[in-house]
């Protein structure tokens, strides 16, 4: 009974905050003043979700995916602002060509302008955009002869339908140094430069436009991914570099914030280049979560004076936070993500800075066989078994969420959303003429929320929203 009172006081506590803050006065620039997040002058903590693929599919799909979402109460969506490739596709989204000899930024219809589009949809819908600018997972496979937004590809997944399907980290690396390591993507001036310049055209097209909540420099930054790191990545490399880049997208657009992207591990008890607090060692916390092993130093990282609020991920299906405390892995999971979130509420409030949870996930029992893990191509080989149960994935989220919502976590972003009746996947043909299929979005195993696709239009969407004397 007590479970059940916290659930629904949750639920109302989220939807009471949706409706003051989520659609009355979205119009401004999000800011931070005395550490919690600011629109147009009014508390904006927020609920909302991931959806990497909305540059790749078509106008009216992505209409419908916002007109969903919004529907749905979501506030904020995290979506890939890059999507890199080492040759021109032949179908699809690409917004740049990695070449030695050549990079090029694509601004064209099936380039940038497929950007523009998901900026648009957001303002229509009253949305803002987390933008991620990178990626550390992109794994090698070989070229798809077809993208998602295409048509269905029974041979394999088609080009961006894994969120590691855009390019990135290794990509870069790759190019320029086919045999290096990971890390040489935050040390060699060639890369930095070459990434620099693409964050130019990016960053400077949509300085101000206020759909755009903050500009993420990467997704889950490690020393490692498929690439190895070399000997002297260590935290420094990371914080450096991080430093480095957020200084420089502040030269380029000073009005909105910035986010490194890091999945939030700890290295309890290093030599700090910027945090002069910090939350100290102790052995109930050990393991790589918190030495430093993945080459990240959260807390310094969120010192950084250009990193405007701190990020942390949640994937207890793919990383194990802290040590097991039970035989059942849907309670682990459930447990350490509670407590990886209470720690991260204390070090935004040691550090004076707020915090969003970027991206959170628990694979449920029937989605198993769906999941491909971030560093894979492939889902895990059948007859694989585990996932929790769909009750347990809702308590998850409704824990998670609690606890970071009540305290110094300011955002909670979902991973992944599901969204039906999109008619991208290409063209059947009859009697009666052309028809398109009705499909799903991309699912590796980590979709949780489904969106309706009811066909209510934008009209008759904005005509059924409450006036604001409604709300109180």
């Amino acid at each position: 009974m007590t479970l059940l009172c916290f659930v629904i006081v949750l639920q109302l506590w989220l939807a009471a905050g949706i409706r003051i803050f989520g659609r009355s006065g979205t119009s401004g620039f999000v800011t931070i003043q005395h550490s919690q997040f600011q629109l147009d002058s009014s508390l904006f903590r927020f609920y909302g979700t991931n959806a990497y693929w909305l540059q790749m599919a078509m106008d009216d799909d992505i209409d419908t995916t916002f007109h969903d979402i919004a529907t749905a109460g979501f506030q904020v969506v995290r979506t890939w602002a890059f999507n890199d490739v080492p040759s021109k596709p032949s179908s699809g989204t690409y917004f740049q060509v990695l070449d030695v000899n050549n990079v090029t930024i694509n601004d064209g219809p099936d380039g940038l302008q497929r950007l523009d589009k998901v900026v648009a949809a957001a303002d229509k819908y009253g949305l803002k955009l987390l933008f991620t600018l990178t990626n550390n997972w992109n794994p090698v496979r070989s070229t798809p002869s077809s993208s998602w937004n295409r048509r269905q590809n029974s041979a394999g997944f088609p080009r961006g339908y894994l969120s590691n399907d855009y390019g990135g980290i290794d990509l870069y690396v790759r190019t320029f140094f086919p045999d290096g390591t990971h890390d040489k993507f935050y040390t060699d001036r060639k890369i930095i430069d070459v990434f620099k310049n693409y964050l130019a055209h990016v960053v400077t097209r949509y300085a101000n436009n206020s759909v755009v909540l903050a500009w993420e420099l990467g997704n889950d930054l490690q020393c490692s991914s498929t690439l190895p790191a070399s000997s002297a990545c260590n935290t420094h490399t990371i914080t450096n570099w991080t430093a480095e880049i957020s200084s420089y997208i502040k030269t380029l657009d000073s009005q909105h914030l910035v986010t490194a992207g890091d999945g939030g591990f700890y290295c309890l008890g290093c030599k700090k280049l910027f945090a002069t607090q910090s939350t100290q060692p102790t052995t109930s916390l050990p393991g790589p979560s918190f030495d430093g092993t993945y080459g990240v130093d959260t807390e310094d990282i969120m010192a950084i004076p250009s990193i405007d609020f701190g990020s942390l991920q949640l994937f207890p299906d793919q990383t194990e936070y802290l040590p097991a405390v039970s035989n059942s892995s849907a309670i682990n999971s459930i447990a350490g993500g509670s407590t990886w979130v209470a720690l991260h509420s204390n070090s935004a409030a040691l550090l004076g800075k707020p915090e969003v949870l970027t991206a959170a996930a628990i694979i449920t029992q029937d989605h198993y066989s769906s999941f491909v893990p971030f560093n894979s191509s492939a889902p895990l080989p059948e007859g694989s078994c585990g996932g929790a149960q769909a009750f347990q994935q809702d308590y998850a989220f409704t824990s998670w969420a609690g606890i970071a919502l009540s305290g110094n976590i300011q955002g909670v972003l979902e991973y992944l959303w599901l969204q039906n009746g999109l008619t991208s996947h290409g063209t059947t043909f009859s009697r009666r003429g052309i028809k398109r299929d009705l499909s799903i979005s991309p699912q590796d195993g980590n979709g949780h929320y489904v969106g309706v696709a009811n066909n209510q239009n934008a009209d008759q969407f904005r005509a059924s929203l409450p006036s604001v004397s409604q709300l109180f």
